[in-house]
């Protein structure tokens, strides 16, 4: 009568429960991928080489403003001192007394081009701290999914060796009412002894990925972290186009950053090269003074000439090397970084499906055989040993599972740390 009465309620409240779980779990992996957020801000923050690669980047930064400053003027007091008489000792007064100021005045964009080539290095060094920072966010990651993986291990390890134990126990009661062997009994408990000594060397994993994180977060090894770590989410494959992975890689990552930075300061050392061969001025005003009073004054123009012009084309050709080579080098760098992410991309879709096939088909499979032994050997119908294959192929099953988890979330990472972003 309900149902007939209200026809749509048991679906209406299937839909609001999976909606309810869907919603708990995208929020789950919305604070799972805040905690990692936070423990990479944390490690930038305390790691001592970032903070060595950002002083450096202020002090890149602050050699832009020196870089094309004028020099020091120059003050020159000049004494005129003649013999008095006909003794060689001079005269207690001065005869002439000369006061001058000069300047250096660098001609032909000479100061604009010393600051873009400041300006480049400072580009070069915050690109240094960018990959500094890169790095430290991909160390997290991976010693994260350490952490997670060994946690994931021994969660499922402690399953299987309650299963095994249970089998133990069911081989004990058939050997007291007869039906059972001796062998039965021992083979069970030595797979409980295997599996404890498993789960010792799990247990030893997540430890020491948890003072790896805790290292790179300059904190107690012992600092605690989520009981319950989850793997970040992999967003799909079928949103992301490996060329334009390879786009933003080639654009934005940090050594390719600084390369680009380094042709802009070759390109800048070979035009100033250039330009050194033109004559700099150097202006400067004077005052004379005799007798007590200031009875004339000068002006002075003074340049260099550039007779000798081996040293300057000799120094031109270096900084034409460097700017060639500095291009070279951008060029394998990127072709570097292509492959790789390339590479990456494709482990990350064969990881992919090989853990849809372990999760949909291989794990399942495994329980279903491992229960029908377990009923078959209560029945007497299955003899142990198949019992106890059917448990490590359970067992293989897992760790297949956990690897592929595992190598998933570095390729993640990896991909990430090449583009110099979250995906």
């Amino acid at each position: 009568m309900i149902n007939r009465r209200y026809p749509g309620r048991p679906l209406t409240v299937a839909a609001t429960a999976l909606v309810l779980l869907l919603t708990g779990a995208a929020a789950s992996a919305a604070e799972h991928d805040r905690t990692i957020t936070q423990l990479i801000e944390t490690a930038r923050r305390m790691n001592p080489e970032a903070a060595a690669t950002a002083l450096e980047t202020d002090a890149a930064t602050a050699r832009i403003t020196s870089a094309g400053a004028l020099d020091d003027p120059k003050f020159k007091v000049e004494l005129e001192l003649p013999r008095s008489g006909s003794g060689y000792l001079p005269r207690y007064r001065a005869g002439q007394e000369l006061y001058q100021v000069r300047q250096m005045f660098p001609l032909w964009g000479k100061r604009d081009l010393k600051r873009e080539i400041a300006s480049a290095d400072s580009r070069k060094a915050a690109a240094a701290q960018a990959e500094v920072a890169n790095q430290i966010a991909y160390r997290v990651k991976v010693a994260y999914a350490e952490y997670h993986a060994a946690h994931l291990a021994a969660d499922e390890t402690r399953k299987l060796l309650g299963t095994v134990r249970r089998l133990s126990d069911l081989a004990r009661a058939r050997y007291a009412q007869g039906p059972g062997k001796q062998q039965d009994i021992t083979g069970a408990n030595a797979e409980a002894g295997a599996l404890t000594a498993e789960l010792a060397r799990m247990d030893a994993d997540r430890h020491r990925a948890q003072v790896r994180i805790n290292g790179l977060l300059a904190r107690s090894p012992e600092t605690p972290l989520p009981a319950k770590p989850l793997p970040r989410l992999v967003p799909p494959l079928e949103t992301l186009s490996a060329d334009a992975l390879v786009d933003r890689a080639r654009a934005d990552f940090p050594a390719v950053r600084a390369q680009l930075a380094q042709i802009d300061s070759a390109e800048g050392t070979r035009r100033l090269a250039e330009k050194n061969g033109y004559p700099d001025v150097e202006l400067g005003l004077g005052a004379m003074r005799r007798d007590g009073r200031f009875d004339g004054y000068q002006a002075m123009v003074e340049f260099n000439i550039p007779l000798y012009g081996d040293r300057r084309q000799a120094e031109q050709r270096e900084a034409a090397s460097m700017a060639g080579a500095a291009r070279a080098k951008l060029e394998q760098i990127r072709l570097d970084v292509a492959t790789d992410v390339h590479e990456a991309y494709a482990m990350l879709a064969a990881l992919r499906e090989r853990k849809r096939i372990v999760r949909e088909i291989t794990l399942p499979q495994a329980r279903i055989a491992l229960e029908a032994a377990s009923r078959g050997y209560e029945l007497s119908r299955e003899e142990f040993a198949n019992l106890l294959q059917a448990e490590q192929t359970l067992r293989r099953a897992l760790v297949e599972f956990v690897n592929v988890t595992f190598e998933e979330q570095v390729r993640l990472a990896e991909i990430e740390r090449l583009i110099g972003g979250e995906l």
